[in-house]
């Protein structure tokens, strides 16, 4: 089958295309046929070698932790999915193929939206908004939360994610992403390139996300926060929190007590309830030449919404 990784760590010239043999499924897996898969940040870090000094990888490596796609077959011990079924699918890695495999842990059904493609930018994404607001944040419907680089990826879905909560929802991103971060259901803006955000929003939020790259929103976000609330960066603290003795500090961390599963059941519910869609910046086809041009888009912050390569 053909598939897309790297035999090295660097840019995107050291994505390569390859012929693999078809992957054989464990007791507790799926096989399934690729359909689309998305463009994460988290796959440009792989490539660029940011955790080779926590993780080693077996070259060539098939990069992808997210996709959509239809079951071709299932291993012995699976119970709840049959071949033929639509699934959207956490793999963690292997989805830049035409098949991957998975374990069912950490797949989910397809919800019914109007456009299949657009569930392949739900996994990753929103498996990682889900586990924020519900087990790290821990939010409560009432509150107010602050939501750093509210347009991005992960950002866009904690927007819409937090107001099917119940929560009131603080915006910030640069200018030209208002109009945009508004239609996500955010109730205020800030453009932190246009206006002095942390005095616009001082002390307001009872919780506050950075989704910003390298936590770059940090600066400001200290001075968002209340007295007493809750500051969770999907990257790096912000050196300032020492400023800030009574905020509680967290860093997102995986943990394998969050299911994939759970996640995945609210965000087809959040779905079907018109709460919740995947903005699409782009497609790209399946090919090595739209594969790095995805991806450099990604690295580069060019795009309001997910790149996703369809089959």
């Amino acid at each position: 089958m053909k598939a897309f990784g790297i035999n090295q760590y660097g840019n995107s010239n050291v994505l390569q295309e390859y012929q693999m043999p078809m992957p054989q499924i464990g007791a507790d897996e799926v096989l399934v046929k690729t359909n689309a898969f998305a463009i994460n940040a988290f796959d440009i870090s792989v490539r660029n070698g940011v955790f080779r000094n926590s993780v080693t990888l077996l070259f060539p490596f098939i990069l992808g932790s997210d996709a959509v796609g239809r079951i071709v077959k299932v291993g012995k011990n699976v119970k709840n999915y049959h071949v033929g079924d639509d699934v959207m699918a956490h793999p963690g890695l292997g989805a830049y193929a035409e098949f991957f495999k998975v374990a069912t842990a950490h797949l989910g059904p397809l919800p019914s939206i109007s456009e299949p493609y657009e569930a392949a930018g739900l996994p990753l994404s929103g498996i990682t908004a889900y586990n924020v607001l519900v087990h790290t944040a821990q939010v409560q419907a009432g509150q107010t939360i602050a939501i750093l680089g509210a347009s991005g990826g992960v950002g866009s879905l904690l927007v819409q994610m937090a107001k099917a909560l119940g929560l009131y929802v603080l915006g910030t991103d640069v200018e030209n992403a208002r109009e945009h971060v508004l239609s996500l259901g955010a109730d205020e803006f800030g453009g932190y390139d246009s206006e002095r955000v942390r005095d616009k929003f001082s002390r307001m939020a009872d919780v506050l996300i950075d989704a910003t790259n390298n936590g770059v929103g940090g600066v400001a976000g200290v001075e968002i926060i209340k007295d007493n609330g809750t500051y969770v960066s999907l990257t790096s603290l912000p050196t300032e929190r020492y400023t800030r003795p009574n905020v509680t500090f967290k860093q997102t961390i995986p943990n394998p007590k969050y299911l994939d599963s759970d996640a995945f059941f609210a965000i087809s519910l959040m779905i079907r309830n018109h709460q919740l869609h995947v903005p699409v910046s782009q497609l790209k086809p399946f090919t090595l030449e739209g594969i790095i041009e995805a991806q450099n888009i990604v690295e580069h912050n060019c795009t309001d919404g997910k790149v996703i390569i369809t089959l």
